[in-house]
């Protein structure tokens, strides 16, 4: 099966803070055949998926967010709210080693930029199926 009909139909989370890395996401994931909603925070990640009343099949989030909030916060804020184990993806450029390990410790999958678009339809495409399956991401 190719990647983009599994895609199809799968709602990812994609939060960051920068609104230009959000549109070109949205759309590159879209053209992948991605259902995506984005969010610039934390808290608008929550509003959007509160008013959805659905469960992402995966969450893309930058690392480092506003008011020294983390994508790590912001992932496991929402797989509580959701009560699910959401696979989670942070994308960052940050090299420190609390940051590194943090995101690990809550299994998410970590992408150093600069992100080439074939690794990461690779990467979300894995995290996908194994939401699907129901398997945790590790």
């Amino acid at each position: 099966m190719h990647e983009s009909e599994r895609a199809r139909d799968k709602l990812v989370m994609v939060i960051d803070d920068e609104r230009t890395v959000l549109q070109a996401l949205n759309l590159l994931l879209e053209m992948w055949g991605y259902r995506v909603v984005v969010a610039e925070s934390e808290v608008e990640a929550v509003e959007r998926l509160s008013a959805l009343d659905e469960k992402p099949h995966a969450i893309l989030a930058d690392y480092r967010l506003r008011e020294g909030r983390t994508g790590v916060q912001a992932i496991e804020r929402i797989r509580a709210m959701v009560g699910a184990l959401v696979p989670g993806v942070i994308i960052t450029g940050d090299t420190s080693i609390d940051g590194l390990r943090d995101a690990r410790a809550n299994g998410l999958t970590i992408l150093q930029k600069p992100v080439l678009p074939p690794h990461l339809q690779t990467v979300l495409g894995k995290a996908v199926r194994e939401a699907s399956s129901g398997q945790a991401a590790t």
